[in-house]
């Protein structure tokens, strides 16, 4: 078969694989260009065009590699917007495709079957969703038919298709088994970022970057608690802290990017445990190709596991130590009443006093040194500021107008409406002002409960606050958006911009609280992906462990061969039962095993096979092998054979006792031997 050419019109086997393809390439969306995907698309759409209509010329080979070159060149452009991972991928399925438009030979088959199944893996790097991982396992079906059509066609397609669905019914309790037992190891190598996976916050903060966000239903990570869920204005989750404003962009200072990058040779073993009451919580994090984690207030690493991968952060927020590239699980512990000291070498003090140096926002200053004239007490004077956005006529809006010059001025004293990011911006830069250390914090506030104990947080749950230490010694946080919009923090974004979701698609996450059906759909695919991440992704080293102890107790060395052993027998016992010949089972048509018996005697003795020749045809096929005596025998039999076979089913029975009667004459008769018993030449040969 191997390197036979491959017909044009009508070959299923090409056109299996071609949809393969295809299928592939639209779950492979995340990492591939526009281009890319077209590409494969027309190589689809033109080999089944192909199957229908035949090859009626051949496409030039010197125009494909021309399309080859512009396709390297174009990879080559824009290698640099993409990481190398996106762009090699990209590679295998443009020249998937470019192999597709001249596939001619079996061996061509092969090749694009094998660059599937390898895509097929690649495919897991960026999505491990449930639903993603139906669709792969469609996808391999798919080229093991293709595969059985290409070497078995002349079998019927349902009998193709009922064997590949059998053979993965039989792959998948060794393959279940296999997943749970087989050491969960680390990756042979790190993953590298790409760059266009890069969504979500950022490390830097204008007024109006987080508006985007607010309306995106990407799904950011999933907690499960193993207590209560905290309260609505409890969920506050941290990510990044903003320190340096220059009037306009509030960021993550230098100061404290260079601290994160000497905290990752911190030795986790030296980190001090907080003071309070605890809760452990779970959490599944989305992949973003970021390095910040999501935590409530002051968490902490809860095991070993989870403190190899995080870094803690002086200014109390949690780092990976890889970007999050793939869905991971981290196992934290949070104290919701623990302090957050200021910096005993004052440099919190410093950078969080500092103001631009430039003149912009004049309004606002004069503001806050009138109200620090007022007020000799800090606390006194915070409470003043939130009270200003709760009496001056301020509102919550996702579409405040442009504030491209003196932005807080425009806010505090003109607009008057805007999201979290000009509230926390501006009460951030008045407190600074006035002397009292301030700083932004962003991350997400609230999310949704998918079970009792678990809730999800999406992209528009993107919320930024202030943390101050008006008494100049612990950090207090204050959300200056709670005096506008207080419902948004006790029932969540989307009730609360229920007024403002025009633009919204129909059938999206957001309009789900419109419509029953829709709502309960969304929330079943929730419950269910929400299980998938923790009970399979989430299925890692630290866990196989726990499981093999429940099962073993301590593990012994003995103990864990006894049951590597066991594990084998049970996989070897199942691949015996599934392969291991079977006799085959006795006949169950009694009329039907008499006519065998019969013939295969007669082909015995004569050399004349039955094959496919009907009752009758073989009886005048045989005849001049046999003797008068047994020939009417056999005619007989023959007579009532038919006779049975064509009479309604009811009646049969009735003949049974007589054609039994005659198929024991006649193999008694056959026993004993035919007078004037003539071999056919097929029998002469073999007896010579």
């Amino acid at each position: 078969m191997k390197g036979a050419g491959l017909p044009v019109k009508g070959h299923r086997a090409t056109l299996i694989l071609s949809i393969a393809m295809l299928v592939l390439t639209a779950v492979l969306n995340q990492p591939l260009m526009g281009w890319v995907m077209l590409m494969m698309t027309c190589a689809t759409v033109i080999r089944f065009y192909l199957f229908r209509a035949g090859q009626t010329q051949k496409l030039s080979a010197r125009l494909v590699n021309l399309l080859a070159v512009l396709a390297c060149i174009a990879l080559a452009w824009f290698s640099g917007q993409q990481g190398l991972l996106e762009i090699m991928v990209n590679l295998l399925v443009t020249g998937c495709a470019l192999k597709l438009l001249i596939l001619r030979q079996s061996k061509d088959f092969l090749q694009l079957t094998a660059c599937a199944f390898f895509l097929i893996g690649c495919a897991f790097i960026f999505e491990q969703a449930l639903s993603t991982a139906i669709l792969l396992s469609i996808i391999v079906l798919l080229l093991l038919l293709g595969l059985q059509h290409l070497f078995a066609p002349q079998l019927a397609f349902k009998k193709q298709l009922s064997a590949i669905v059998k053979l993965g019914l039989q792959a998948l309790p060794i393959a279940c088994l296999l997943f749970i037992v087989m050491p969960q190891l680390p990756p042979l190598w790190g993953m590298p970022a790409g760059k266009s996976t890069q969504t979500g916050l950022s490390e830097s903060m204008t007024p109006g970057d987080i508006a985007s966000l607010t309306r995106s239903t990407e799904r950011v990570f999933t907690a499960t608690f193993k207590g209560d869920i905290p309260l609505p204005e409890q969920r506050y989750w941290r990510a990044m802290v903003l320190e340096s404003f220059d009037g306009n962009t509030w960021s993550v200072s230098e100061y404290r990017q260079q601290q994160q990058i000497m905290a990752q040779f911190a030795n986790p073993a030296t980190w001090s445990e907080p003071n309070g009451n605890w809760d452990e919580y779970q959490m599944i994090v989305e992949p973003d190709g970021n390095q910040w984690l999501y935590a409530l207030n002051v968490s902490v690493p809860a095991n070993r596991s989870t403190a190899g991968k995080v870094i803690r952060n002086q200014d109390y927020s949690l780092s990976a130590r890889q970007p999050v590239m793939s869905k991971q699980l981290f196992d934290l512990r949070y104290y919701e009443d623990a302090i957050r000291p200021l910096s005993g070498t004052g440099i919190d003090h410093k950078l969080n006093l500092q103001v631009p140096a430039s003149q912009k926002n004049p309004r606002a200053r004069d503001w806050a040194r009138q109200l620090r004239q007022r007020y000799n007490d800090n606390h006194a004077l915070t409470n003043a500021v939130m009270r200003y956005f709760a009496n001056q006529g301020f509102s919550y809006t996702l579409t405040p107008g442009a504030m491209p010059q003196h932005p807080v001025d425009t806010f505090l004293f003109e607009q008057r409406e805007g999201f979290c990011a000009h509230y926390a911006s501006a009460m951030a830069y008045v407190l600074r002002e006035t002397g009292i250390p301030a700083r932004i914090v962003s991350g997400y506030q609230g999310g949704e409960a998918i079970t009792q104990n678990a809730l999800s947080v999406y992209q528009y749950d993107a919320h930024a606050w202030v943390e101050a230490a008006p008494d100049g010694k612990t950090w207090q946080r204050f959300d200056p958006t709670s005096m506008v919009a207080m419902s948004r923090l006790q029932y969540g974004f989307q009730q609360a911009m229920a007024d403002q979701q025009a633009e919204v698609p129909l059938f999206s996450r957001a309009r789900a609280r419109d419509s029953a059906l829709l709502g309960g759909l969304f929330s079943m695919i929730d419950t269910v992906n929400y299980q998938w991440s923790r009970w399979v992704l989430g299925f890692d080293d630290e866990r196989q462990q726990d499981m093999l102890s429940g099962i073993l107790g301590e593990k012994t060395t003995t103990k864990l061969a006894l049951f590597g052993l066991a594990v084998m027998l049970f996989i070897t016992g199942l691949l015996a039962l599934y392969f291991i010949p079977k006799p085959a089972a006795r006949q169950t048509d009694e009329i039907q095993r008499l006519y065998d018996s019969l013939s295969a005697r007669l082909h015995k003795l004569t050399g004349v096979e039955r094959a496919n020749l009907s009752a009758r045809q073989y009886l005048h096929t045989v005849a001049p092998h046999l003797d008068s005596q047994t020939f009417a025998l056999f005619e007989r039999f023959t007579a009532q054979y038919e006779e049975i076979r064509y009479v309604p089913a009811a009646t049969q029975r009735s003949h049974y006792a007589n054609l039994r009667s005659q198929h024991r004459i006649l193999m008694k008769k056959l026993k004993a031997g035919m007078v004037g018993f003539r071999a056919s030449p097929l029998t002469d040969a073999k007896g010579k």
